[in-house]
C-alpha cells in the first residue's frame, strides 16, 4: 500500500496523508507481500517492476502490448524520462529497462486535484513481446465479482516483512473484505472507488515496494495496490484502487491513440 517517506521522499500524496493522520503516533503508513510464497515470473507474467533512476520503487501490471497500470504516487513527477519498467524476470535489477513514452492520469487528479484517485496509465515507447514470462492481464469491468470472501491474488517485488529491505518476487492469496472493514480501519481514506482486501486477523498483505501492483480476481485485474498501515497487521487490511471504477477511463485513453497499434488491450488481436 502507500509507502510514505521511506522510498519516495518527495511524494506529495505522502505529505497529504501524513497530515490527515497527524493525530496518529504511527509513522509507518506503507505501500504495502508478507505471508506469501516466492514465485517465478512465469506464475505472474503480468507483473512489472517500476524503476526511478535505477531504483526499484513500485510495481505495475501489464494490460496491453504497450500499456501498464500502476499508482499515481509512483509516477507523480510526470516525467517519462525518469521512469522505466522491467518485465519478464524474477530479478528486475538484472532486467532490461524499458523506456516510458507517456503517463496519463484520471481527471479527478489533473482537474480536481483529488489524489486519492491513485492510479496511472503508463505507455511504453515500444510494444512488448509476449512469452511465458511476459503476458498481459485483462481488466475487470464490473465490481459485481468483488463480493466479500472472494479469493484474490496479490504479487510484487516488495519486502517480505515490515521494515525489511529484501525484494523477492512473491505472491499470496487473500480475500475481498466488506468495505466497512477498511472504513473502520482507515476513516477518511476508504472511498467508493476502492477495494478492501486481506484478512482481518492479518498475516498476509502487500508491503513496501508493492505499490502499483496487481490485485487479481477471476484472472482479471481488479485492483491496484494503494494503502495500508504496516504490513499484515491485524485489523488493518489492504486498500486497493478499484479497476472497475476506472475501466472506462482506461479504455478511452487507449482507444484515443492515433496509431492503431497503440490501441490494443489484453485479449485483443
Amino acid at each position: 500500500m502507500y509507502q510514505t517517506l521511506k522510498f519516495l521522499p518527495t511524494a506529495v500524496l505522502a505529505v497529504v496523508l501524513l497530515a490527515a493522520f497527524a493525530a496518529s503516533s504511527d509513522s509507518d503508513e506503507s505501500n504495502m507481500i508478507v505471508g506469501g510464497v516466492r514465485v517465478n515470473i512465469e506464475d505472474v507474467p503480468y507483473q512489472a517492476a517500476l524503476f526511478q533512476k535505477n531504483m526499484l520503487i513500485c510495481g505495475g501490471t501489464i494490460i496491453g502490448p504497450q500499456w501498464i497500470v500502476t499508482s499515481y504516487h509512483c509516477v507523480e513527477r510526470m516525467k517519462p524520462e525518469q521512469y522505466g519498467f522491467v518485465v519478464g524476470t524474477d530479478v528486475p535489477a538484472n532486467g532490461e529497462l524499458l523506456k516510458v513514452k507517456n503517463v496519463t492520469l484520471p481527471k479527478e487528479i489533473t482537474e480536481e486535484g483529488n489524489i486519492l484517485h491513485d492510479i496511472a496509465l503508463v505507455q511504453l515507447e515500444q510494444p512488448l513481446t509476449f512469452s511465458d514470462k511476459v503476458k498481459c492481464l485483462p481488466l475487470l469491468s464490473s465490481s459485481d465479482a468483488l463480493t466479500p470472501g472472494k479469493p484474490a491474488t496479490i504479487s510484487g517485488f516488495g519486502t517480505s516483512h515490515e521494515g525489511g529491505f529484501d525484494s523477492p518476487l512473491k505472491a499470496a492469496t487473500i480475500e475481498v473484505l466488506p468495505a466497512d472493514t477498511c472504513k473502520k480501519a482507515y476513516p477518511g481514506i476508504m472511498q467508493s472507488f476502492m477495494i478492501c482486501a486481506g484478512f482481518v486477523e492479518g498475516g498476509v498483505d502487500s508491503c513496501q515496494g508493492d505499490s502499483g501492483g496487481p490485485l487479481v480476481v477471476d484472472g482479471q485485474l481488479a485492483g491496484v495496490v494503494f494503502y495500508g498501515k504496516g504490513c499484515g497487521r491485524a485489523n488493518f487490511p489492504g486498500v486497493y484502487i478499484s479497476v472497475p471504477s476506472f475501466h472506462d477511463w482506461i479504455v478511452q485513453v487507449v482507444r484515443s491513440q492515433k496509431n492503431p497499434s497503440e490501441q490494443k488491450l489484453c485479449g485483443e488481436e
